[in-house]
């Protein structure tokens, strides 16, 4: 009997995948663990510091808003071309009774005051997590990070350490980069061991993970670092419900914006599952691709700080279609003002955008056509 777990997100059997991507747990005997993962190019640098200082720190309260637990970590961060795409793991097991709670979670550089303040909620209950998420943790001139890629990174490093906790009774795990196989007996968890001699004469673009118990296999793949993982740390709750205003219907906008704003994390949860095309998985590929979108668009279309490139015309459209089949562009146009024109050929359609205050804030000029 095979049982496949998802490389991206908890899966099913696991007791806790938070709202954002960022923040997971898994429930023991030991206590909760928790995992934040916090992207490295989230992160700010004060300018001629070749690190960034950073406090992070959590409390957690239950249902009676009492506070039961705590933690803080100081986080050091060089500033490392090979880090980009990469997140920065914080880990911290605490002990918690069955029940509802809330987590605020702050993240604080010390340098530069950059503050972010986020919360969840979550439930813990009786049941012990069976197979938790397998977390690679690379390890390269003293700092520890999530890698992006698995492929051909084992040379650059100084290790990296395989992190697979459990509660069933495992027999035995194997790991297979591409047609190696290393069998390893005598399991407790939590597992911790170094892979990378293992994966130093293997390119390592097949690396795969499988837990036995008895006459059940847990398929397993490991946690690899996303871009649009980071897209809860960089929005707030009030604008990722009016991002939500693009994709959602009438009716369901109708809903969301009569929402009070302390609710919105949890409408904007109730929204994705409805939109979920694969119900039932760890994985809502409409919410990836949607985070991909709105992230792209602030890195395509932001004119400054205070102009974000999701809000912007070019920024809407880009979210509600996705990557135009064609752009062609006029800079520098006799008696019209510069213009770019994006078409989308299986759509038909066809979207003009202007620069008419001449800093590159593009206005879309046939509004009409959005609605078609």
């Amino acid at each position: 009997m095979v049982k496949a777990l998802s490389i991206v997100l908890l899966i099913a059997l696991c007791n806790g995948f938070l709202a954002a991507q960022e923040i997971i747990y898994e429930q023991y005997d030991g206590g909760v663990d928790f995992w934040v993962v916090i992207p490295y190019n989230s992160l700010n640098f004060a300018k001629g510091k070749t690190t960034a200082d950073y406090q992070f720190s959590v409390v957690i309260r239950n249902a009676r808003k009492k506070q039961v637990a705590d933690f803080a970590q100081n986080l050091i961060v060089p500033n490392q071309d090979w880090l980009n795409e990469t997140a920065i793991p914080v880990r911290f097991t605490k002990v918690l009774s069955p029940g509802a709670y809330t987590a605020e979670f702050k993240l604080k550089n010390k340098a530069v005051g950059d503050k972010r303040t986020f919360k969840k909620s979550f439930v813990i209950n009786t049941k012990n997590t069976e197979v938790g998420q397998s977390w690679l943790i690379a390890k390269r001139d003293g700092v520890s990070f999530i890698p992006k890629q698995i492929e051909n990174i084992a040379q650059d490093l100084d290790e990296l350490v395989l992190n697979q906790s459990y509660s069933v009774q495992l027999d035995s795990i194997m790991i297979q980069a591409d047609d190696r196989k290393m069998h390893i007996t005598n399991l407790q968890s939590p597992i911790q061991m170094d892979i990378k001699p293992f994966l130093t004469d293997a390119a390592g673009e097949q690396l795969k993970i499988t837990l036995y118990e008895a006459n059940i296999r847990y398929a397993v793949e490991p946690f690899i670092f996303s871009e649009w993982y980071s897209y809860s740390i960089r929005y707030t709750p009030v604008e990722q419900l009016a991002q939500l205003r693009y994709v959602a219907s009438q009716n369901e906008w109708q809903v969301l914006r009569s929402v009070p704003e302390e609710k919105y994390p949890e409408a904007i949860a109730s929204y994705w599952k409805a939109n979920d095309p694969s119900p039932g998985t760890a994985r809502n590929e409409n919410r990836e691709r949607f985070y991909q979108r709105v992230l792209m668009a602030d890195q395509l279309f932001t004119v400054h700080k205070k102009l974000k490139g999701w809000s912007s015309d070019r920024g809407r459209i880009y979210i509600k279609k996705g990557e135009p089949d064609e752009i062609v562009s006029e800079v520098y146009p006799l008696g019209r003002y510069p213009n770019i024109i994006w078409t989308y050929y299986q759509q038909n359609l066809e979207f003009i955008f202007a620069d008419k205050q001449g800093f590159g804030l593009y206005t879309l000029l046939n509004k009409e056509e959005e609605y078609e």
